[in-house]
């Protein structure tokens, strides 16, 4: 088997060589080892791609076609289930080239068209060219692993691994749609399909796309993340025993590799399972990578215990101030900006890891698919007591109680080592408020949000509010007949959360080093299977990830299992004091800086870096990622055509 991670991009309308040349120039970080380009001229059709070898790395190139000719793919990703299909396509009587996984794609296309995607186990993102209907066939995997992005300018039709690359189209328009940034200032990532620039469209998870040969898109969705019907009820010794057959199957599946692997280990459960789980599958050593700060609450001790336990090869990563300057860099590979401090241990991670491994598991997906953030519990706790509070004057009643709660009282039931703040105080309240409709979307996007609207509405000049309320804003709403409120919360996670913050930030931020990550938790077998499992075995009474746990119990030591959920979490409120923060802080936020993008009113802006300067950790995060914000403009709107991978900071002037 030939696995290939890489980078794809393509056009329709063009047989511009040295456009496809530049826009694999920008991608050459998601595949070092090999690159390809074919065009088709008459028809001006092209594809590109960039290769990282996983597996049989001295063989393997694309594009590649089929026998015939007449498709020729691009793809990124792996198709775990490539020895069933091949058998099953060579018994058709298809003659295969290559060992490669990919090739499968191909024939299984010619078969049965978009159907071959129902039967493809994996993480992948392709595109096919298939000359005897004169389209380009464009596709993504269930979950969102692997990315995928387009866009239709006036004259020619891009496609692309990254948003990057598409920019490498001379003039190309750079508009930013101001629905995005008000999208981002609430959830700290930008929610797909759209994307922060005008022209530029995510393919969501689970979708395909065909593009004509005069460049109309159409999309389909091919998979839903539903909330199926119980099966026949089972005991819980029956369920555990079920989730660890299909939790080690999958893990059986992203062993496979002729380069070195090893697994992200933050000495939780998510992540010891996973160790656990390899280190009893591999006869050598596992690799194992954390990442702390230096404060108390970090996890790197109960990350070494753990490597201890199973004799794995252990790593440890520090993430110092110095590392901020790295902020621009990986506000180059996400894209897009991601509010959240944790990207910075994330892409110093990576780095490490690439010094010993090509291939990292992670545990990406169990926290969504088993209930494991704390909006869970607060929900479903909440939510049981909305009979009550539904009545207006009750909840408001209980509202303005909490707004006259001390804060140390209250910093005691948040669960992060920071202070809630007085302004985390007044957002709980206002979430009591919210209780007395039965909105749960509404209630989730408040509880997670980082500006509300009580925040946007001091931030925002009066253009740039008229602006965003002209374009409107589309709500995140559940799709699925599930009426438990976990089971609902789970189907919200897979719309935007999943795919567009925790997927792309990992994708964007290993694929920067060139490591490929392999998510156990996200196999679709196990996806589609845990989404039926009742919502009793995710969170009973205070215990989130039960069912978890419980196989944890048989593998792991009785701590880990044991403990309580600790956040994946940067404490920047540490950091707000230090010079060189409050350095960034000053480029990114002065006045100036804030008049040139005409969106905040800079008075509120030096209010917000006040308060964030004693501490405070809501606004603290609000800083943090309105600093992100600013350098992404830079990037990605000042330097549009000169984007190059940077080392340093980028000048505002």
């Amino acid at each position: 088997m030939r696995a290939v991670v890489c980078g794809i991009c393509g056009f329709v309308g063009s047989a511009d060589r040295d456009l496809l040349a530049e826009m694999l120039e920008r991608l050459a970080h998601r595949g070092p080892d090999d690159e390809g380009i074919f065009i088709d001229e008459q028809r001006r059709i092209g594809l590109g791609h960039r290769r990282l070898s996983i597996i049989d790395v001295s063989g393997g190139h694309q594009p590649m076609a089929n026998e015939r000719g007449d498709i020729v793919l691009v793809a990124n990703g792996e198709v775990y289930n490539h020895h069933e299909l091949r058998n099953l396509l060579e018994r058709r009587g298809h003659r295969f080239r290559t060992r490669s996984d990919s090739e499968v794609i191909l024939h299984l296309y010619e078969d049965e068209g978009p159907g071959c995607l129902e039967q493809l186990n994996g993480m992948f993102a392709f595109a096919l060219y298939d000359r005897r209907k004169g389209t380009v066939f464009l596709a993504r995997d269930r979950i969102g692993i692997k990315p995928l992005y387009y866009a239709a300018f006036p004259r020619v039709f891009l496609f692309a691994s990254e948003i990057k690359a598409l920019m490498a189209l001379p003039g190309c328009d750079v508009a930013v749609r101001p629905e995005a940034v008000d999208a981002y200032l609430s959830l700290r990532y930008v929610p797909g399909p759209e994307t922060l620039l005008r022209d530029v469209r995510s393919l969501p998870a689970g979708c395909y796309a065909v593009v004509s040969r005069d460049r109309r898109v159409y999309e389909n969705r091919w998979w839903h993340p539903e909330v199926p019907a119980a099966p026949g009820r089972l005991t819980d010794d029956e369920y555990v025993e079920e989730f660890a057959r299909r939790f080690e199957t999958s893990i059986r599946r992203r062993l496979m590799s002729e380069v070195p692997l090893g697994v992200y280990l933050s000495g939780g459960i998510d992540s010891g399972a996973i160790t656990a789980a390899v280190a009893g599958m591999t006869d050598v050593p596992v690799r194992t990578f954390s990442v702390g700060f230096g404060f108390e609450h970090d996890e790197l001790a109960e990350a070494e215990r753990l490597a201890n336990t199973f004799s794995c090869r252990h790593t440890s990563v520090h993430c110092r101030l110095s590392d901020l300057g790295k902020l621009p860099e990986i506000v180059y590979h996400l894209d897009q900006p991601i509010g959240d401090p944790i990207v910075l241990p994330m892409f110093l991670l990576a780095e490490t890891a690439k010094n010993s491994v090509t291939v990292v598991l992670a545990g990406e997906g169990a926290d969504e698919l088993l209930a494991g953030y704390l909006f869970f519990k607060v929900l479903a706790r909440a939510r049981a007591a909305a009979t009550v509070l539904r009545r207006s004057i009750l909840s408001s009643l209980v509202a303005g109680c909490i707004e006259a709660i001390p804060a140390s009282l209250l910093n005691r039931a948040f669960d992060y080592p920071a202070t809630l703040g007085t302004r985390g105080r007044t957002k709980v309240a206002d979430f009591v408020r919210l209780l007395k409709n039965g909105d749960l979307a509404a209630q989730w996007r408040h509880l997670v949000s980082l500006f509300d609207d009580r925040d946007k509405a001091m931030l925002y000049t009066s253009d740039f509010a008229a602006e965003v309320a002209s374009a409107g804003t589309e709500a995140q709403t559940t799709r699925s007949g599930a009426s438990h409120v976990v089971d609902q919360l789970v189907r919200l996670q897979f719309a935007h959360w999943l795919p567009d913050d925790i997927l792309m930030k990992q994708d964007r931020l290993s694929m920067a080093h060139g490591i490929e990550v392999r998510v156990p938790f996200l196999d679709h077998e196990l996806v589609e299977w845990l989404l039926s499992v009742p919502p009793g075995l995710k969170q009973r009474g205070r215990q989130s990830k039960y069912l978890l746990r419980a196989y944890g119990r048989k593998i792991l030591p009785p701590e880990v299992s044991a403990r309580a959920k600790k956040p994946f979490y940067a404490p920047i409120e540490n950091f707000v004091r230090d010079p060189a923060f409050r350095e960034l802080v000053s480029d990114c936020l002065s006045d100036e800086a804030v008049r040139r993008r005409g969106m905040f009113d800079p008075a509120a802006i030096r209010d917000l870096r006040a308060r964030a300067e004693e501490g405070e950790f809501l606004y603290v995060k609000q800083v943090f990622s309105l600093v992100m914000l600013e350098l992404w403009f830079r990037r990605f709107v000042e330097h549009a055509g000169g984007i190059r991978a940077v080392a340093g900071p980028i000048g505002g002037g």
